[in-house]
């Protein structure tokens, strides 16, 4: 821990101090209580580390349950003083009685409380869930940094994230799309990565943006960004699909291709209507190739007239059944409706006073070539509607 208090009840933030003030008081005999369980600490300073707190005995202590490194050291530490720059009054390792919890950073300003994560190692979810809740649960709004050592990236705008780490994406009542922040002490950068949609179960496309840390405000991590969900990244996504055989497919990949295969439909020749990027993908337990396909030949080739009420009875086999975990996303969102608003868009379906009208059948192409033609035909098309649309508002 940075942290320490005196026998008067002074708190000392070591790296904030000298080296030679920092030995001194190594060498000296003054006493320093942990803020938490007031067990005595030492003083630990050396060449690779930073300088910090430790207890003298092995024992239970919430100040010392989460083992940190020098990375989210010197990370926790560079956001303490970025923000302490912008006159916010923030606290380095706030400990919270009533939650028993202790946050790296933590704002009180007028009447808004902020807990400020800085999370560089791997967790479970229900660790994750608990301190998030706890936080929620008094009032204090929880915003987790996630250390740049967790960025997989493996595209341009393309992140793995692990079904656990999906439970970090933030998002406030204006925001259209769930985000994700990171900061990196090594080159001094934030980064930014606002969710498009999960095109596999860690696979997601987003809008990925660095910042360095100086040249960005606090506020400015959550202003709302123009993002735009039809892109050259997304056209490869479904090339990638039509042409990409899995080495491994699990249980509902194999039922899926199984299903291809018994109603005599090809992956690669899928119309262009599946596979269109949601917002609240993640509330499904299947991929959007599979849910989204099932929906255009087994429901709306068969149902060319329905009613929202049969829609959703056909897709509630593959919603996830309980929506316990992403507690910081603040909207509520329905894939499935998102998806039926590209069709209207596009004309593909028509909306009347009864239900619902689908205007002609959804086959499958005859050639790879006119697949790839009509996904960017079909994505020119809903993308051109939905700027007409936004300039309307």
């Amino acid at each position: 821990m940075l942290q320490a208090v005196t026998k008067n009840g002074d708190f000392v933030t070591l790296p904030l101090l000298p080296h030679e003030e920092i030995i001194q008081l190594k060498n000296s005999k003054s006493q320093f209580f942990c803020p938490v369980c007031q067990s005595q600490l030492l003083i630990k300073v050396g060449k690779k580390v930073i300088a910090h707190f430790a207890h003298c005995y092995q024992q239970e202590c919430p100040n010392q349950e989460r083992g940190e490194g020098v990375y989210h050291e010197r990370g926790k530490l560079d956001l303490f003083y970025w923000l302490l720059k912008q006159g916010y009054p923030v606290k380095l390792e706030h400990y919270l009685h009533t939650i028993k919890q202790r946050a790296d950073l933590f704002i009180h300003l007028n009447n808004k409380k902020i807990a400020i994560e800085y999370q560089c190692a791997k967790i479970p979810i229900d660790q994750i869930l608990k301190r998030t809740n706890g936080y929620q649960a008094v009032g204090i709004t929880p915003i987790w940094i996630l250390g740049g050592n967790r960025m997989n990236r493996i595209g341009q705008q393309v992140l793995s994230l692990l079904p656990a780490e999906q439970n970090f994406l933030q998002q406030f009542l204006n925001d259209r799309w769930p985000k994700l922040f990171y900061y990196c002490p090594d080159v001094k950068q934030l980064a930014r990565y606002d969710l498009i949609c999960l095109s596999g179960r860690k696979r997601t496309i987003g809008q990925l943006r660095f910042m360095p840390l100086e040249e960005t405000s606090f506020k400015h991590l959550f202003q709302p960004n123009h993002v735009e969900v039809f892109t050259d990244q997304w056209l490869f996504e479904k090339r990638r699909f039509r042409l990409y055989l899995p080495k491994r497919t699990y249980s509902h990949e194999s039922q899926f291709r199984e299903w291809l295969y018994l109603n005599q439909l090809t992956p690669s020749l899928l119309s262009s209507w599946v596979g269109l990027p949601v917002v609240g993908q993640w509330l499904m337990k299947v991929s959007l190739w599979i849910w989204q396909a099932r929906l255009c030949y087994d429901f709306f080739n068969k149902q060319s007239h329905f009613t929202l009420d049969q829609l959703q009875v056909f897709i509630q086999p593959y919603r996830k059944k309980i929506n316990s975990q992403y507690p910081l996303l603040q909207r509520k969102e329905d894939p499935v409706i998102n998806y039926l608003n590209y069709f209207i868009l596009g004309g593909k379906i028509i909306r009347s006073r009864d239900g619902y009208f689908v205007n002609g059948r959804i086959s499958q192409y005859q050639t790879i070539e006119q697949a790839f033609r009509n996904d960017q035909q079909i994505q020119n098309r809903l993308k051109n509607r939905m700027h007409y649309t936004h300039e309307k508002d």
